[in-house]
């Protein structure tokens, strides 16, 4: 019985069932990121990320049947990946960097995105992966760091491509950054093969300080990546980049020059052979020599060098992988008409990725599992026609699958005006004997580690490997770079690539003493244990405070449990409660903790915290840490769960909160310090926290830490009427730190500021470098973390200098310092404020994704201004709207909406 279907031409014989059915490829918008320009961002705490415009494509038949070499996958805009960073779990020992061939710090650069060091996390890729940008699109992740994914036991695994590719991408539009090469060893080593291994390769070698020569074949460096993948999947222009990126590490590329053996290479002291797999696996059938039979790599070879194959209305692609996938998806882009792929097996079976797949089927390509080509027809003397069988699957071979067993007079014809034959690729034998390759099954053998019966000639890249993917050739390629070193007397392994950027000192002056840089740990659980403080020091962190302290007399009864967690809209900790105390350790433990640290770490800057209830106690404090070797005196007057207060009665209360109090205990420890600075922590629980630093200052003390945490009801349980913490059923109130108080913290360090003439030190509730950068623009000059670090580890320290460090370069900053009260001359009373006209809202339609969020809130907390037709595009009424910027507050779109002075 004849059949006639979608790109099958004539069929006869037997009628053959076929998949059908349109996957819509999920188009993610590419927004770009929040520094566009270095000078585009006013330093001012509240500006908003405001991404360029973009148009979302639309697939009309056009497009359907001439659809474009232009990459298909948009990625991840910044909203996107911000949202898809938090959703990561920041595992201990993170199972998806075992995962990762490349060993990219995961945890890291996600976290780095999360924090907003875009730069940095970029950086932490490329420490890791010199074709960052190219794995993340075209690299196995689902069967690799993805499939380890612990969130994936919770809802689903976390989007590492697309994060990668969305640092990367910032990374190349924006400000690249290159790194310099190593020392230089006087070593010359030749890389054969410009693919990933022989690129990874070079770079490693590079880092090491070898003169590095990469030679390639073809005109265009990159191997497969520029030659074998097309750019709807992998623009030329990633590629470009991160060869680019190789050049300035002093990798010489001589592209266009074939070497036929090591005699081809006179002068160097060692070779890493990357030949990659170039040759495309013959079928053995009749007819395979008919023009019109191609190699389908030739075809992509062709296409990527500017060359445009002629294939006909009907292409018949035969093979299941992702190269199959490319050359089909191809087929369309060079004219043809019907597209169809035969692979042996069931679609299960098919090697290419799912989603490789679903974008061909989407595109038009009709898939056809369980057929096999037995001979290519002749039409005349070109090829006419795939002579095909159903097949059922059979006795397992040797890779453990089924065996495709044709059915007997189940044949039938596809015509077909070209066949690109992606069935498989192997190695150049001739050429690797050149080279004193064995293969073995064609694997390279590799003796020594090295892969070559020729002395210091390594072998790397699919050429030695089973499992052949972009990132396991890179990782391969890094690993001979290694033993090249070896070889070669050096010691194996590159440093570590920098971060930071040049021109920028993030070390800053608080009290005339000198910090590496402005971020230390608050005095808090993280400090109040010897080997966590050493931990956290050894992270980087500029100093700490050591956990307040009091005399041996003192007791001190901790409750648990004392900390509650604060969660908005699913995100958790936006908030920390605690009804924690000061340190259950008193002064004889702190001193010796003191001292120890004093020795280990003479360069870090080390804070004593000190509470009394008399005044012989504070003086006692201070000179007690002073002889342990600290470096500044910090006082807390501003427990939540009450100071133990000076001479009289003040038990219960923050000894903070009375002025003359504060004044007096401040001149009693100012009185008793020889050394060491002191600063007064405050509490932002009174009526006028001004009037309280000027207090601080009268005292004599030399600076002021605003402010402390927020005595808060950290919520009841509704079910039990049980007010939280439940400790025992009783609860008390807690103090309140974290992300959630940082609007008040921000108010009391810019009064702070302006009112006690004292450097303030910021602390109470940033969670990144923005947050402390904002704390620095309204007067602080240093900043202090607690909750962040209590949530998210010691391991933050890396994205705050990270981050602030790219932020200052990317402003033309060279210090912190020139951050600390820049935004204080804009702040002003409310009778002050002025416009120079009428304000407006202005709805960006290219943006908008046409949710309705900005006409519900308008409609029910503003002042009814913004329309909503059956188009669904939102619309402002200027005669009705006033401009109060509700709708950009819940706009999900960053940038989409402003506020407009007329």
């Amino acid at each position: 019985m004849a059949e006639r279907g979608k790109g099958s031409g004539r069929a006869r014989c037997v009628s053959v069932e076929r998949l059908h059915g349109l996957l819509v490829h999920r188009r993610r918008a590419n927004i770009k990121s929040p520094l566009d320009s270095p000078r585009a961002r006013a330093i001012m705490p509240s500006a908003r990320v405001i991404p360029e415009p973009m148009e979302v494509p639309t697939m009309t038949s056009r497009s359907r049947a001439e659809p474009s070499f232009a990459e298909s996958d948009r990625g991840l805009g910044y909203d996107a990946a911000l949202e898809e960073a938090w959703r990561c779990l920041q595992c201990e020992d993170p199972p998806c960097e075992k995962g990762c061939p490349a060993v990219v710090k995961v945890r890291t650069f996600i976290r780095k995105i999360r924090n907003h060091d875009l730069m940095g996390a970029a950086l932490t890729v490329r420490a890791a992966n010199v074709l960052g940008g190219s794995c993340a699109r075209v690299c196995a992740t689902d069967d690799q760091c993805r499939r380890e994914c612990t969130r994936s036991k919770l809802d689903r695994a976390i989007d590492i491509a697309g994060l990668q590719r969305f640092v990367c991408d910032y990374e190349r539009e924006h400000r690249a950054v290159f790194e310099r090469p190593g020392k230089d060893t006087g070593k010359k080593v030749a890389v054969v093969g410009s693919g990933p291994a022989g690129l990874a390769a070079a770079a490693e070698l590079a880092r090491l300080g070898h003169r590095v020569t990469v030679f390639e074949r073809e005109r265009r460096p990159g191997g497969m990546l520029s030659h074998g993948i097309p750019a709807m999947r992998l623009p030329l222009s990633v590629v470009g980049h991160e060869i680019a990126a190789l050049k300035k590490l002093g990798v010489r590329f001589r592209s266009g020059r074939m070497v036929r053996g090591v005699d081809d290479l006179p002068g160097f002291d060692a070779a890493v052979v990357a030949l990659g797999l170039t040759r495309g696996v013959r079928l053995g059938i009749p007819g395979e020599d008919l023009p019109g039979v191609h190699d389908a790599l030739e075809v992509l070879r062709a296409k990527t060098s500017g060359r445009r194959p002629r294939l006909g209305r009907r292409v018949v692609v035969i093979g299941g992988g992702n190269t199959a996938m490319d050359a089909a998806r191809s087929a369309l882009r060079l004219g043809a008409r019907e597209v169809t792929v035969i692979y042996r097996r069931a679609e299960r079976d098919m090697p290419a990725w799912s989603h490789e797949v679903e974008r061909a089927r989407a595109e038009g390509v009709d898939i056809r599992p369980n057929t096999m080509p037995l001979r290519f027809v002749p039409r005349g003397r070109k090829l006419g026609a795939v002579r095909c069988a159903v097949t059922v699957p059979g006795a397992a071979d040797e890779s453990g699958r089924a065996r495709p067993v044709p059915v007997k007079g189940a044949t039938f014809d596809l015509d077909a005006d070209a066949v690109l034959v992606a069935a498989g690729e192997q190695a150049d034998e001739h050429l690797c004997r050149a080279f004193g390759i064995e293969l073995r099954d064609g694997v390279a053998v590799r003796r020594r580690g090295a892969g070559s019966e020729r002395p210091n000639v390594f072998v790397a890249g699919d050429l030695a490997l089973r499992d052949r993917t972009v990132v396991q050739a890179l990782a391969d390629g890094r690993e001979a770079a290694w033993r090249v070193d070896e070889a070669l007397g050096g010691v194996g392994r590159a440093a570590a690539f920098p971060h930071l950027p040049d021109g920028v000192d993030l070390g800053v002056t608080f009290c005339g003493v000198k910090f590496q840089n402005p971020f230390i740990l608050a005095a808090a659980p993280p400090t109040d244990d010897l080997e966590m403080l050493r931990a956290g020091l050894r992270a980087g962190w500029a100093g700490a405070v050591l956990k307040t302290t009091a005399v041996e007399s003192e007791p001190v009864e901790l409750k648990y449990p004392m900390m509650t967690g604060y969660d908005v809209f699913g995100r958790r900790v936006v908030g920390l409660g605690n009804i924690d105390l000061i340190s259950e350790h008193h002064i004889d433990v702190i001193e010796k903790r003191m001292a120890a640290l004093r020795k280990e770490f003479p360069d870090r800057v080390l804070v004593g915290s000190i509470m009394g209830s008399a005044r012989s106690d504070w003086e006692t404090l201070v000179r007690r840490l002073e002889a342990a070797g600290a470096d500044i005196i910090e006082c807390s007057f501003s427990c939540p769960q009450g100071t133990l207060g000076g001479e009289g009665s003040f038990s219960g209360q923050m000894l903070g909160q009375n002025v003359e109090l504060t004044r007096q205990v401040t001149s009693w420890i100012k009185g008793a310090a020889r050394r060491c600075p002191v600063v007064i922590k405050i509490t932002p629980q009174v009526a006028d926290i001004a009037a309280v630093a000027r207090a601080v200052r009268e005292g004599g003390a030399d600076a002021v830490c605003a402010s402390n945490t927020i005595p808060s009801l950290m919520g009841v349980d509704v079910d039990r009427f049980q007010p939280l913490p439940d400790v025992g059923g009783l609860a008390s109130f807690s103090g309140l730190s974290g992300p959630a108080i940082l609007p008040i913290t921000l108010r009391n360090i810019a009064l702070v500021a302006q009112h006690s003439e004292l450097p303030v030190t910021g602390t109470g509730g940033p969670a990144n470098w923005r947050d402390a950068a904002q704390m620095m623009l309204v007067g602080a000059h240093n900043v202090q973390f607690c909750t962040a670090v209590m949530t998210f580890g010691y391991d933050i320290i890396e994205d705050l200098c990270s981050g602030l460090a790219w932020h200052l370069r990317a402003l033309g900053l060279r210090s912190p310092a020139e951050l600390v009260g820049r935004a204080l001359p804009r702040l002003a009373t409310h009778d002050r404020l002025r416009q120079k006209g009428k304000v407006r809202s202005r709805i960006d339609d290219r943006r908008c994704v046409r949710c309705g969020r900005c006409v519900i809130t308008c409609r029910d907390g503003g002042h009814r201004a913004i329309g909503f037709g059956r188009d669904r595009r939102p619309r402002v009424d200027d005669d009705r709207c006033v401009g109060c910027g509700m709708c950009a507050a819940v706009c999900p779109v960053s940038g989409c909406i402003r506020m407009q002075v007329l």
